[in-house]
């Protein structure tokens, strides 16, 4: 890309929107986000069979994200992540899957970069700490539309959003988030950094890459 990530001032990476309709699946639903529109389609009409398959149960951990973008063969991924029978022999298997982990910290400046080649992110943060700066009604209210996502607790909320872009001069990143209707959400670096990395989040991050 030209002169490289690095020097661009912003970007949005176009991604058709897909609201999440239960209490758990907004992982699933910022996974449709990245897909293609025929592998979209494909989740849409068969997501109680594919969450049989991979045994979700009403609860997906980032290394259950990993492998099913894996599964659809349109993407090469890291993920970054860590965690319990089912998780830990995915994490084991992992490598002989063709689905790459690294336990390591990520730098806003890597993320920054990511994005900036045209490609999204995959982002667990605790909700409880998201908020959108652009939002017409009350901030926080406005996304707080669904209770309950992935590992909850009083002070976690763990929710899964798509990153699609950033504004380097103004200093915040664009997000979609699967709770709320179609918009591109905005937040500054440092408040998505608190989110982000907040306990329970394990700063998983999922960086996803478009192969055309």
């Amino acid at each position: 890309m030209g002169g490289g990530a690095r020097d661009l001032n912003s970007i949005e990476i176009p991604l058709v929107h897909v609201k999440q309709h239960l209490s758990w699946d907004c992982g699933i639903s910022a996974v449709m986000m990245v897909l293609s529109d025929k592998d979209r389609l494909y989740m849409k009409e068969n997501l109680d069979e594919v969450s049989i398959k991979e045994g979700f149960d009403k609860s997906t951990w980032t290394i259950d994200l990993a492998y099913l973008l894996h599964k659809f063969g349109d993407f090469y991924l890291r993920v970054l992540s860590k965690d319990a029978q089912r998780i830990n022999d995915r994490f084991e298997t992992a490598d002989s899957n063709g689905v790459k982990v690294e336990k390591r910290s990520v730098g806003m400046d890597e993320i920054v970069d990511h994005l900036g080649s045209g490609n999204p992110a995959i982002v667990l943060v605790n909700a409880n700490l998201l908020f959108c700066d652009t939002c017409t009604c009350h901030a926080k209210k406005c996304l707080m539309q669904v209770l309950g996502c992935c590992n909850s607790s009083f002070s976690y909320q763990g929710h899964y959003i798509v990153l699609c872009g950033f504004n380097k001069r103004d200093k915040k990143v664009f997000y979609r988030n699967p709770s709320v209707f179609d918009k591109v959400c905005t937040i500054p670096y440092d408040s998505f950094e608190v989110a982000r990395k907040s306990f329970g989040t394990d700063e998983d991050v999922l960086f996803v890459y478009f192969t055309s």
